[in-house]
């Protein structure tokens, strides 16, 4: 008799990490396929690190009028903050810094199916167990980074609309706070 050949799974992005209540599996225009890992782990990574980003940016945009570096005290607050200098300089450093990091530190495991997008926890600095290294948590950094995405571009849209910035938004004053 013939020995039965294991057929490899087909490749699900149903069952990936990121799927989860009360949406499920969210892909309403089809841009991941069955079978396709190679298209799935370039969107999970982009999304990572989209989320990632939109996250610091929607915390930022909230901060910034709050808060300022020495130095640019005088950079007015919200988007027109990287049209006039010193805060276009401190918008490129950023861009460099963020591009070094990118080429340099924060890769995918190209051959870990297990941990696609897992770029570990930025502010673990190699110390220690990892934090959030769990299913669970992964989870929410993905959901959380996916609302981040919404939240930046309403805090965006919203000021340019009504020229307010991301505090004023909120109804509060930037003025009322002391933290310069």
């Amino acid at each position: 008799a013939e020995a039965e050949v294991e057929k490899p799974q087909t490749f699900d992005p149903a069952k990936q990490l990121g799927t989860t209540m009360p949406l499920g599996f969210f892909d309403p225009l089809n841009f991941t396929k069955v079978g396709d890992e190679d298209g799935f782990r370039k969107s999970r990574i982009a999304e990572m690190k989209h989320g990632r980003v939109a996250m610091m940016a929607a915390v930022g945009a909230i901060i910034q009028p709050l808060v300022h570096f020495p130095g640019f005290k005088d950079v007015p607050s919200g988007i027109e903050a990287v049209l006039s200098p010193p805060g276009t300089y401190g918008f490129v450093a950023l861009i460099v810094v963020s591009g070094l990091l990118e080429l340099v530190r924060w890769k995918d495991d190209e051959n870990a199916m297990d941990s696609i997008g897992d770029f570990g926890n930025p502010l673990q600095l190699g110390i220690g167990q990892p934090w959030g290294a769990t299913v669970e948590m992964r989870n929410r950094e993905l959901n959380n980074g996916r609302a981040a995405m919404f939240a930046i571009l309403g805090i965006i849209v919203a000021e340019l609309a009504t020229g307010e910035n991301g505090i004023e938004q909120l109804g509060l004053n930037p003025g009322d706070f002391s933290f310069n």
